[in-house]
């Protein structure tokens, strides 16, 4: 049984190795690609959007705006539109690791990617600003991890202490 022990124990070291060595020459994000693979990004059409299995996603949106079942409701903001996106734009320029991504300008439509702090693991927002009567504006956003099954919550409370600091 100690063996056994000092078996897994010298198999766990080796492994640690060969990832301190792959972070020290590639770097963490190349590290994460290797073990992983590349980051799958792909365009997101609220309107046809199938959320899956895994509880590493947080979907924001307005009644009957996506398909999928949203996990919160939007909230409607007395502002305009573009009021909103520029409010959304300076508060994403005070959080860190943040890298953008593909912008479609005429539907107003986002994507972003925020590393986790240690280990850089990628996490893919994508934030669509619409427009509604009386000047007010709402919006969709799609947290979601790209790796592994859970997130301790880390896209839901993203979300949902990004969406506390709009109001």
């Amino acid at each position: 049984m100690f063996q056994g022990f000092r078996l897994i124990a010298t198999v766990a070291a080796g492994i640690a190795v060969v990832i301190g060595l792959l972070v020290f020459v590639a770097g963490r994000e190349k590290t994460l690609e290797i073990i992983f693979g590349p980051m799958k990004l792909a365009s997101i059409d609220f309107a046809s959007l199938k959320l899956t299995s895994k509880p590493n996603q947080f979907l924001v949106c307005p009644a009957d705006y996506c398909a999928a079942q949203a996990h919160l409701l939007s909230p409607v903001f007395n502002m305009g539109v573009e009021d909103l996106k520029q409010r959304w734009l300076a508060m994403l320029a005070k959080q860190p690791r943040i890298e953008s991504g593909a912008a479609d300008q005429d539907a107003m439509q986002y994507d972003y990617i925020q590393r986790s702090e240690i280990v850089r693991f990628p996490d893919s927002i994508t934030v669509r600003f619409i427009p509604l009567k009386d000047g007010q504006a709402t919006l969709a956003v799609y947290s979601r991890s790209h790796y592994g099954h859970g997130d301790q919550g880390v896209n839901e409370a993203r979300i949902r202490a990004w969406l506390a600091l709009l109001k």
